[in-house]
This record gives structure tokens, C-alpha cells and sequence, in this order.
């Protein structure tokens, strides 16, 4: 029996749904959804600690990217730190798809989280050790995202369980909204104590607010969901998520458009650190002003999400992720603070909205039992994908300039944009 959480059955179901959500509530009755939906519940227990524990995410980001631009001054060097942030998802997103469908969902965050707090503590003594160099970091941020790759699809398959059905758009909105305030307040964070303080007691903070977490996942309880349809073993039901992705035509090509955003938008992202040494006197303020200034777009894209129908959420991250493209010329041209700064959270507003759009889009189109797969696969391509673009971009920053890159990486998402925007018409035309 499918919870009451659960997507519907169908794919027509699935996109009528869709289709309803634009004769949904008036703003006034959405404005009052958000207020229940944060001041009541489990989501809003999920959603307030979850937060404090991605603000301490970003501040110990930052501060790696900082170390790492100190200690090389290399964009390189940044990517690959990207890289390792980013890439294990490509190793351990599919088995963790499956076990976000399998095991309990709530169980496997709490682990992670406990991981990862130890992992920033262990971070902390080793630079007040002075025992911390480039590799040994390097390696640290890359267990670190292995951590956050395993635990992902639980994580985003865990929102429509704390939740009625009616709500999850609203839901999934208000989690991306979250990652995006923190991603708005823990670089401002950041940057103010890297000024005033030594950088290792960002580390210890992160372990604050992750131990925090840990604490109200004690707390929270899950509604219950339907189990998982697949037969066999985990590879078996590994190729049942890939399978569903790849034969339903708008499923799979919003995850191609997401695949090359994501390497040529959203990983000139990961390059702040560079982009702020050339456009600010003061790097490291330039860092948290870009940093913030992209976040606080991603946080507007966020609250002004609205309801809309499969069609227009569809074809609108086609537009959304050209958007971010042009932002990023003018971002990686200028050299004027404020331009930058207003480049800057443009090109968070379009990224944010592209990948909210996908992750709704995929939320609702996919079966409870089959979302897990279908969450990973979309995880899968939200990490490696930005992490696989900073490290070319960084290659062609060092080689030619960071300006040269960052335009060949933007003119590559234009000409992808521009051939392939009416076959995703024509698609959306036949299924939508």
C-alpha cells in the first residue's frame, strides 16, 4: 500500500499532477502552507537543524577553498579540491540510491552526520597541530564528500515522508531554499572569521552544528512508505533507477541539461576564490562578498519559487541555465566590485532555480519506491558534474586566464541551449 507521501502511480497521474499545481492556493494560503510547514512538525525540527548543519558545511568550504588558494594560489588547485568534494558521488551515488529505497532513511543520515562531525574535528586538531597540509586536506574533503554522497538520496527521498502529500512541492522548495541561505550565511560567516580568527576554529564550529543535527534526528520520526518494488540484489535494482531514468524522455533530458549546467554554469561557482583575488583589493573579503552575493540570489529563487505547471517547470531550466551563462561572461569580465557582485547572485538565482525546478520536477514524476534510485542518479549528476567543469575551467584559467575559461565554458552552454531547445520543446509538447 503506497503511503499517503508517495507520488502517484502513474506517469499520466504523475503529470496531471504537475499540471494541477498551478490552480493551486492563493499566496496568501501558500504564505500560511510555509509558516506550518516551518513552525510545525517534524519538517520543521528536520529543517532548522538541518540548516545550522549546511551553514557550518559552507563555512568549513570555505575555509578549504581559502587554505588552498593561500597555500597554492593556483585556480587549479581549487578545482581540485572541487573535484574532491564532488566526485566520490560517482563511486558511491548509485549504492547509495539503492539503500536510500532498501534501509531506513532516517539511520543512515544519523551516521553520516556523526562521520562527518568527526571528521571536521579531526580537521581542527590538525591545523592547530600545524599537522595539515595540502594533500592531507585534500584527502579529508574528499572523505567528507564521500560521506555527503552516501547520505544524499536518503536525505532528499526523506522530505516527502515528514510531509502530506499536498505539501511536497512546497517542501522540496523550502529544502532548497535552506541549502541556500546557508550557503548565503556561512560564507559571510566564513569571511568574517578568517579576518579576526584562526581559521581552524571554523572546523570546530562545523562540529558544533553537525553534533547539533545529530541530536535532532534523534528526535524525528518518519511516516511510513511504501517499500521498495525491486527484485533481486543491489545490482539488479541499481539498473531498475537507471532504467526508469533513461526511458522516460523528460526525466532524461532534464538531466542532460542539468549534466552540462552543472559543468559549465555551476562550476564557475566553485571558482569564487579566484574571481574574488582579481575584481576585490581584499581577497578574502571578495570572497565572502561573491560567495554571499550568489547565495542571496539562490535564497530569492527559492522563496519566489511559485506553482507552476510540468510544462513551463520543464522547459524553464533551459532558460534559467542560459540565464546563468550570460551572468558568468560578465562575472568573469568585469572588474568592478558591484557588477560582480550583481553577476554574482544572478548566476545564483538561475542556478538555484534550474536545479530546484529538476529536483521538483524528479520528485514528482518518480514513484516513492523508485525515488531513492531516481534521487541518486539526480545526485550523481548535481555533484560530479560542477566538480568535473571546476577542474577544466581551473586547467584553462591557469593556462590561458580565468576570464578566457570562464567564456569558453559559458559560449559551450549557450550553443547546447540553442540546439537542443526545440527537441525539449517538441518533447514537452508530446508528454507534458
Amino acid at each position: 500500500m503506497r503511503s499517503r507521501t508517495s507520488a502517484p502511480s502513474s506517469t499520466g497521474d504523475q503529470s496531471a499532477w504537475c499540471r494541477g499545481m498551478r490552480d493551486g492556493n492563493p499566496p496568501e494560503r501558500r504564505a500560511a502552507t510555509v509558516f506550518r510547514l516551518l513552525t510545525q512538525g517534524q519538517f520543521a525540527l528536520f529543517f532548522t537543524f538541518n540548516g545550522l548543519s549546511l551553514i557550518g558545511s559552507w563555512m568549513q568550504r570555505i575555509a578549504s577553498a581559502w587554505l588552498i588558494w593561500e597555500w597554492t594560489g593556483s585556480a587549479f588547485w581549487v578545482g581540485v579540491l572541487a573535484a574532491c568534494d564532488l566526485l566520490p558521488v560517482v563511486l558511491t551515488g548509485p549504492f547509495a540510491g539503492v539503500a536510500a529505497d532498501r534501509w531506513d532513511r532516517l539511520w543512515q543520515n544519523r551516521i553520516a552526520q556523526i562521520a562527518s562531525a568527526i571528521l571536521a574535528l579531526i580537521n581542527a586538531v590538525l591545523l592547530m597541530a600545524g599537522m595539515l597540509g595540502l594533500f592531507g586536506l585534500l584527502t579529508l574533503i574528499a572523505l567528507q564528500g564521500t560521506l555527503i554522497a552516501m547520505v544524499q538520496p536518503a536525505r532528499l527521498a526523506m522530505v516527502p515522508q515528514l510531509v502530506a502529500r499536498e505539501d511536497m512541492p512546497t517542501a522540496v522548495a523550502l529544502a532548497s531554499v535552506n541549502v541556500n541561505l546557508a550557503r548565503l550565511i556561512g560564507p559571510a560567516v566564513a569571511g568574517a572569521m578568517i579576518l579576526r580568527f584562526p581559521i581552524e576554529w571554523i572546523f570546530i564550529a562545523n562540529f558544533v552544528v553537525t553534533a547539533l543535527f545529530v541530536v535532532a534526528l534523534g528526535r524525528i520520526r518518519l511516516a511510513p512508505r511504501a517499500e521498495s518494488a525491486g527484485q533481486g540484489g543491489i545490482w539488479q535494482q541499481m539498473a531498475e533507477g537507471f532504467s526508469y531514468v533513461a526511458r522516460m524522455p523528460t526525466v532524461r533530458l532534464i538531466m542532460l541539461f542539468m549534466l552540462v549546467g552543472g559543468m559549465m554554469v555551476r562550476a564557475i561557482q566553485e571558482l569564487t576564490p579566484a574571481l574574488a583575488a582579481q575584481t576585490f583589493a581584499v581577497s578574502a573579503t571578495g570572497l565572502a562578498v561573491l560567495s554571499s552575493a550568489t547565495a542571496a540570489g539562490a535564497v530569492i529563487s527559492g522563496l519566489t519559487m511559485a506553482r507552476t505547471g510540468a510544462r513551463r517547470l520543464f522547459l524553464g531550466v533551459i532558460g534559467f541555465w542560459t540565464v546563468g551563462a550570460i551572468s558568468a561572461l560578465v562575472l568573469a569580465w568585469t572588474r568592478h566590485p558591484l557588477v560582480a557582485s550583481l553577476a554574482a547572485a544572478v548566476l545564483g538565482f538561475s542556478v538555484s532555480r534550474s536545479l530546484i525546478s529538476t529536483q521538483t520536477f524528479v520528485q514528482l514524476e518518480t514513484p516513492d519506491e523508485l525515488r531513492g534510485r531516481a534521487l541518486s542518479t539526480h545526485g550523481l549528476i548535481a555533484r560530479a558534474s560542477p566538480a568535473l567543469g571546476a577542474l577544466i575551467i581551473g586547467y584553462l584559467a591557469d593556462r590561458f586566464g580565468l576570464a578566457v575559461g570562464v567564456t569558453a565554458a559559458s559560449i559551450t552552454m549557450l550553443v547546447f541551449a540553442a540546439i537542443l531547445f526545440p527537441y525539449a520543446r517538441s518533447v514537452a509538447d508530446r508528454t507534458l
